[in-house]
Formats: C-alpha cells, structure tokens, sequence
C-alpha cells in the first residue's frame, strides 16, 4: 500500500531530518511538508494524509499542542497516528510529548529497523480502525436497511420522522408525507409469483429514489407500501411529485401491470404535530386513493396540527391492508 506522510517542522533543515528517518524505513511513498500548525490543518483537510510525523523540541511544543487540539476534536482525525521525532534522550522531553496525546515519541537516533517497526505498526493499526469504523458502518446501514429493496426500514422511517418533525416545528417550514401503495400487489403474486412481485418492488424502489431529492428519506413502509418523507414541501409542490411518481411506476415494463396509489399528508408542523397525526392524513388519502380506483394520487392537508380522531389511524392502516 502507498502511504503518505504529512512531515511538520519550522525549519527546512528539521523537516528533513524528519524525512530521512522515513525514507529510511521505506514505508512512505509521499511526503508534505508544512512549518506550522495551521499550514498542517490546510494539507490535512485537502489530501489523504496516512501519518503525521513532527520535529520535536521543547521550543515548539506549544506549535504541538495547537495541532493536536485540532486533530483530537475533529472525528475524522481521531485515528490518525502523530508520531514525535527528537534529536536528544530526554526523559521529560518524552513525557512531555506524550501528554499532549501524540501516537509515540521516536529518537530519531533510533535503528532503521526498529524505526521501520514501530512505524509499520502505527500505520497498520490506523487501517484496521478504519476497517473496523466501516464494517461498523455497515452493519448499521444493514439495521437500518430493506433487504430486498436497499431503501430505509421502517425503524429509520420512525426516527426520521420526529427528527423532521421537530426541525420543521423549529424553523416554522412545511412537511409532507407520501404513502405509496402497489395496486392488486396479491394478484402480481398470485398470478406471475413471488420472484416476479420481488421485480416489481425492486422496480418501484428505483422510481421512487430517483424521483426524491437527496433530502428526502424514502423508505419501504411495509409490505407493498412505501414513504417518503418531503421536509420543506408543501402540498401542491408534493402532489407534482406524487404525480410524477404514479406515472413512472404505470410506465414500468416488467411484464405485468404495475400501477400505485399515493396518498399526501401534509402539515402546518406544530409542537402538537405527532409522528401519528400525519401518517394518518397520508393514510387516510391513500385509502381514498384505493377508494376512487387505485392508480391515482389523493391529498389530505392538515393545518391545525391535530387529528382529531387518531383511532381512524387504526382504520385507515387496516383498510388500506386489505384494499
């Protein structure tokens, strides 16, 4: 693997000396070079930098610790090794290193072969923090994701939703929801089998991310229902989008019709907003959606922020199941 290495040092003499103990090593491929704190913020924020290593001195410990105050507060620089090289054997100077935070003090003195050790190590070990920081990554991604569909599960569904809630509640901005449900989704089962009913949800995940913007949260719901949370939309923006939608989804060639009814709930966001309260317009407009002939788009407005009889929530969910 290519390293790079970010070399700190006030003079260009000390940063060579910094450099040879590398090249020495032959672990680095690429080296930068910079004389002060803030110049190596700049060339950490704009290359991939591997390890950094300064010169080190008690005159330019305060030059030290303002850098790696930055790297301890900044999560993406948390595991990056910072590696001190002296020019003396200095008990307090080792010390004193250490406290600020940094990875290891080296003597530059030190044997190629040890140095080439210790250096391998820091190096190794920063990529199996990375490589654990993504598998961790992926396993939330994969809690938090439909198998089938790659879209959000439900469970992220239900955080995002209060999250948008109360952010819009915040900044006093709209909130629509769209329910989107497949038509005779049993029949595509029935007649052509699961593979194919497995196609056609596949299929309708792609529309409905390619028609959302990247700040909307599109979600499989349930079943053969899926949400899309539109922060900042108002209604008559949502409806264009729902519309645009239905008609993708009748476009689908997959061998069968496949059609879907949209439902909008939309809200003038309150403190009194529940999660429930706009699920339930979004629901309610869906099963009109159901009601009026399926493959069509149907909206509900709420303005007063609460629903006056939430057990229609209750109702609306288990009529849209059987429609």
């Amino acid at each position: 693997m290519s390293y790079t290495a970010l070399i700190l040092g006030d003079t260009a003499a000390t940063r060579g000396n910094v450099a040879e103990c590398l090249d020495k090593t032959g672990l680095v491929q690429r080296k930068l070079y910079c004389k002060d704190a803030r110049r190596a913020i700049r060339w950490l924020t704009e290359y991939d930098i591997d390890i950094v290593c300064c010169d080190w001195r008690w005159d330019v410990s305060e030059e030290i610790a303002d850098l790696m105050g930055v790297l301890r507060r900044r999560a993406e620089w948390h595991d990056l090794p910072v590696l001190l090289f002296s020019t003396v054997d200095d008990r307090e100077l080792w010390m004193a290193g250490m406290e600020l935070g940094v990875s290891e003090v080296l003597p530059q003195a030190l044997s190629m072969k040890e140095q080439r050790v210790k250096i391998r190590w820091h190096l190794k070990n920063r990529e199996r923090i990375q490589a654990l920081h993504q598998a961790q990554s992926q396993l939330a991604r994969i809690a938090l994701s439909d198998s089938l569909t790659g879209l959000f599960n439900r469970a992220y569904f239900d955080a995002t939703i209060s999250q948008e809630i109360a952010r819009c509640s915040r900044r006093g901005l709209p909130l629509t929801l769209l329910m989107v449900d497949l038509d005779h989704f049993k029949k595509i089962n029935d007649t052509h089998g699961h593979l194919a009913g497995d196609r056609a949800l596949e299929a309708v995940a792609q529309v409905l991310t390619s028609q959302s913007r990247t700040s909307d949260t599109v979600c499989r719901f349930g079943g053969e229902e899926f949400a899309i949370i539109l922060p900042e939309t108002t209604n008559c923006n949502a409806a264009i989008v729902a519309e645009r939608i239905r008609k993708k989804i009748a476009q689908l060639d997959l061998g069968f019709p496949v059609t879907a009814s949209v439902g909008i709930g939309s809200a003038k966001v309150t403190k009194s907003l529940l999660p429930d309260h706009i699920i339930a317009e979004a629901d309610g407009a869906l099963y009109e959606a159901k009601r009026k002939g399926r493959n069509r788009v149907e909206s509900s407005v709420l303005n007063t922020g609460v629903v006056s009889d939430l057990h229609l929530f209750r109702k609306f969910r288990a009529a849209v199941a059987t429609a």
